[in-house]
């Protein structure tokens, strides 16, 4: 019986060695495809170059800050050149305020080249009555070793009241000059007790009352759009007075602009499931954009009749769906 209980104890060792090792594996997998700063500015200018060679002229990139440790902080705006739209919508994105949060800024490079370049005629119709400007990585010293803060050990997310940090003060700048119409907050969160959720402000939050209405408005399509992608995420919506410190909270509340968080889950499995995360991030980003664009019947359309599929194929099975689970 020793003996035995000896060889059990060594199995699970050696189990618990072996999952270590496919985790320590998929970890480096995934950091081998991250793009650093130095990539991300190498390919921005290149992708800038080519749009002005094509003749496109839809790209423009800008330097609207410094990160401490002297890093550029790009802003990317991609908008069509020929828009008859007298003023077209603005969407402002933020990305990598924690460095060590990489999805949206892999998704945003990805949506920059696609937006760069689509001749699809609904993206083309997006772009013609909406203009991007998109920030893939405010952190860039954190980004480019992984840590949460910035090189002064400061949580970026955590100081839009006070704005002590270069990269915080030259977002604000931009988005004071640009005064948007949307801000989208994009994050990834590692807690293994949540899942992927998006969150605004609802009526409780302080907010204008128009401005969390359209809020929720625009959260309800996005968690319907990602459901029709097979993205389950959870919506929340801001309902006390607490501090605005961060920057989905901080918008609304003072500076009266419709802004959405999305975070998704990196903890677990879904650690090194990358493509799984940008995509959630990608699809968000463009709901929001075809509702600036004034398609927000066609995309409620387009939930329903996904939701009428859903129903009718559990039901020939016997089944219901769960019910949606809203907070």
């Amino acid at each position: 019986m020793a003996k035995e209980h000896v060889l059990q104890k060594y199995r699970i060792l050696c189990m618990s060695i072996l999952v270590a090792a496919v985790c320590a594996s998929g970890a480096r997998a995934e950091t081998a495809k991250l793009t650093s700063h130095k990539q991300m500015m190498t390919r921005l200018a290149s992708l800038d170059l080519i749009d002005d060679t094509s003749g496109a002229g839809r790209l423009g990139i800008e330097v609207i800050g410094k990160s401490v440790k002297g890093k550029d902080i790009p802003m990317v705006t991609v908008r069509d050149p020929n828009s008859v739209t007298e003023t077209p919508k603005r969407l402002f994105i933020i990305c990598r305020q924690h460095g060590n949060e990489p999805a949206s800024t892999e998704a945003m490079l990805g949506l920059i080249e696609d937006l760069a370049f689509s001749t699809d005629e609904n993206v083309k119709d997006v772009l013609s009555k909406v203009t991007f400007y998109i920030v893939p990585m405010m952190n860039p010293d954190g980004a480019d070793i992984m840590r949460r803060r910035n090189a002064n050990g400061a949580d970026l997310n955590r100081d839009w009241l006070n704005l002590w940090q270069p990269e915080t003060q030259c977002v604000r700048a931009a988005i004071n000059r640009i005064i948007p119409d949307v801000i989208i907050d994009e994050h990834e969160l590692a807690s293994r007790n949540r899942g992927d959720f998006v969150e605004t402000a609802g009526p409780m939050s302080g907010a204008p009352p128009e401005v969390a209405a359209e809020c929720e408005r625009m959260q309800k399509l996005v968690v319907g759009m990602l459901r029709t992608h097979d993205l389950s995420v959870i919506s929340y919506e801001i309902a006390d007075q607490s501090p605005a410190r961060l920057a989905h909270r901080y918008f609304p509340i003072h500076a009266g602009t419709k802004t959405i968080l999305f975070e998704s889950r990196q903890s677990g499995a879904r650690r090194y499931q990358l493509q799984y995360r940008t995509k959630l991030h990608v699809v968000g980003t463009m709901t929001v954009a075809k509702y600036l664009a004034g398609q927000g019947d066609q995309l409620t359309q387009r939930i329903a009749e996904y939701e009428s599929r859903r129903w009718l194929m559990l039901a020939s099975r016997g089944k219901k769906p769960a019910p949606k689970r809203t907070k």
